[in-house]
């Protein structure tokens, strides 16, 4: 390797924004002959023909000005993965994008269907043409961004979403558990254009930790202070019911919480399934590791706008305990089926190969996966074995049971994102961080993301346009006694509550 070309290694780096570090990878793709890589279509993990001959299609069609054949051509053959375009192994050559191919089939079909909403068309009147977004945004499905678990760690989230706002890449449904709960919680709870409000780390609070005193160590079972986790939670999350959040950021958020008692299974918070619970105390519930912390009572908004208990002889905590990244959830409320994941739970990192995706071959990601398959399985049988045929009960049987949860999950997505194996991350997993350890961790998940991006941007650009569309449709309605003419509705207000529950 000649010096330029560790210059530019050091530069991508030691980069602190996407654009430093997308200028020094694209010359090294160009050194090191990537360009020519990428203007060749033909490649054996996809099918570029099939590709190649669609995309002449649809600029054909669109050219024509064939609405009727854009139209049944989009609607019969847009799905996703259509020719294996979500093969991570078309990302693991060159350092920025992928086949120029793949790019410009995304970036083509999004313009037509952008193309199709926006135009006036004879052959697709209004009720029309939002069935026909409905219907292929439903064939076609969504991307989500699961945030894991992981204590201080999941600082690292806070890059991660950074990384994907800078580019307007946030998925519109996301997902936390545990840390994760707390990043998820805080985008959801703020409109698009205050998003920028947690990029600055000197604008949020991170003193989640404070250790209790022996006597109420002993009485709560806890070692941990709830109330500085409860007054951490509150400066960062607003104070509203998923439903209302929901209407304010324009964002689907979904938090796990863990039963803690039996006879109960693990939960999927969201403005669909518990509409009028408080987010709030869902992120504490969601945050209360076992031993750490002790179970949370959700609260919920009755019928008076008061803020009240749910079900209060039942408490949860945390999320990622049996349901780290609740991806068969969110496939059946939401029509999920690209997920963006970012882990960071101490106890996953160590198996889980960095950079690199599901079903990438050779010997040594297959023997990894191998030894972590053997003995995460041989592991989980021996408690299970346990569970079945020691008469266990009470604090060892839900000890068991969460060690089963814990082996049988899954903790990868189609793309994931993760910060390297340390030992300083590990000592700093439940310490409250300085505003320099804050930053670091940051500036890890930009840099952990940035190498992704591209195949995010081209893996979730249909879907986005979509959902765009989809949006845009609904807000417009037909004026009356002027045949097709259309005009858009008024938003609605968003009514948001107060500290104390009323509204």
């Amino acid at each position: 390797m000649d010096s330029r070309n560790r210059q530019l290694l050091h530069e991508m780096r030691e980069a602190t924004t996407y654009a430093q570090w997308r200028q020094a990878a694209e010359e090294l793709d160009r050194r090191e002959g990537w360009d020519e890589w990428k203007l060749d279509e033909a490649s054996d993990d996809y099918d570029w023909r099939l590709i190649r001959s669609r995309l002449r299609q649809i600029r054909q069609y669109r050219e024509q000005n064939a609405v009727a054949k854009l139209v049944h051509h989009l609607r019969q053959g847009l799905h996703w993965n259509l020719g294996n375009l979500g093969n991570p192994r078309l990302y693991a050559r060159a350092r920025v994008g992928t086949k120029q191919l793949v790019a410009e089939y995304a970036k083509e079909v999004a313009t037509a269907l952008q193309w199709v909403c926006d135009t006036e068309l004879p052959e697709l009147p209004h009720a029309a043409k939002l069935k026909f977004f409905n219907d292929i945004a439903l064939s076609y499905g969504r991307s989500a961004l699961m945030l894991s678990g992981g204590a201080t760690l999941g600082l690292f989230h806070v890059g991660v979403v950074k990384a994907l706002y800078r580019e307007s890449l946030v998925p519109p449904i996301m997902s936390g558990s545990s840390a994760g709960s707390v990043v998820c919680a805080t985008v959801g709870t703020r409109a698009a254009h205050e998003v920028e409000e947690l990029l600055d780390p000197d604008a949020a609070y991170y003193h989640f930790w404070r250790i209790q005193p022996l006597r109420d160590v002993i009485r709560r079972r806890a070692l941990m202070d709830q109330e500085q986790l409860r007054k951490a939670i509150a400066a960062n999350v607003r104070d509203l019911t998923f439903e209302q959040a929901q209407q304010l950021s324009g964002r689907t958020i979904n938090i796990t919480v863990s039963p803690a008692g039996t006879n109960q299974q693990p939960r999927l918070l969201n403005y669909l399934t518990f509409p009028y619970l408080y987010v709030r105390e869902a992120v504490l519930a969601s945050c209360a590791v076992p031993l750490l912390f002790p179970p949370v009572m959700l609260m919920t908004q009755d019928e008076r706008n008061e803020r009240v208990p749910y079900m209060p002889l039942l408490r949860w905590n945390d999320g990622s305990l049996k349901s780290d990244l609740p991806i068969l959830r969110m496939r059946r409320l939401h029509n999920v089926n690209h997920f963006i994941v970012s882990q960071t739970n101490p106890h996953v990192l160590p198996f889980v190969s960095h950079q690199r995706e599901p079903g990438e071959q050779g010997l040594r990601n297959s023997a990894r996966d191998y030894i972590y398959s053997t003995l995460r399985g041989q592991s989980k049988s021996l408690v299970d074995l346990v569970r079945q045929n020691l008469p266990v009960g009470g604090g060892v049987r839900r000890t068991l049971d969460t060690a089963s949860s814990i082996l049988e999950q899954d903790y990868r997505g189609n793309i994931n994102i993760l910060p390297e194996v340390s030992l300083w991350r590990y000592v700093n997993v439940t310490a409250n961080p300085s505003m320099e350890s804050v930053k670091r961790f940051m500036l890890e998940g930009e840099r952990a993301t940035w190498p992704r991006i591209e195949m995010i941007r081209n893996q979730t650009l249909i879907s986005q346009t979509l959902d765009q569309c989809v949006r845009t449709l609904e807000q417009l309605q037909p004026l009356p006694g002027s045949g097709d003419r259309l005009v858009k509705r008024p938003e609605l207000r968003v009514v948001r509550s107060t500290e104390n529950g009323k509204r």
